[in-house]
């Protein structure tokens, strides 16, 4: 079993930029190797980093639609299209505040 992790800890890593590549290699076999100490399943910790590999690698692109366009009409002479985009952040907030 620790042989399958460490081959995927390996292939995960390989996914990252080559500047991270080795100390998340080191870090994650180290937590696959002590993943049992800690009764904690070692094909799981190595999924969990292969997950983070993926997170990692893809650029974060964070919801700023509404955000961007506020920027782009903050000189805008539509007050109203101005109104509009502050009423639909404020509204998206307000329903993130229910939904989590």
């Amino acid at each position: 079993m620790p042989r399958l992790a460490l081959m995927l800890v390996r292939c995960a890593a390989a996914l990252l930029w080559p500047a991270d590549r080795a100390r998340y290699l080191e870090q994650w076999r180290a937590d696959v190797l002590g993943a049992a100490e800690l009764g904690l399943s070692p094909l799981g910790v190595a999924l969990g980093a292969a997950r983070t590999a993926f997170r990692l690698k893809k650029p974060l692109w964070p919801p700023v639609g509404v955000l961007a366009l506020a920027l782009r009409l903050r000189e805008s002479r539509h007050v109203g299209a101005v109104f509009a985009v502050l009423l639909i952040a404020q509204l998206g907030g307000t329903a993130l505040l229910f939904v989590t």
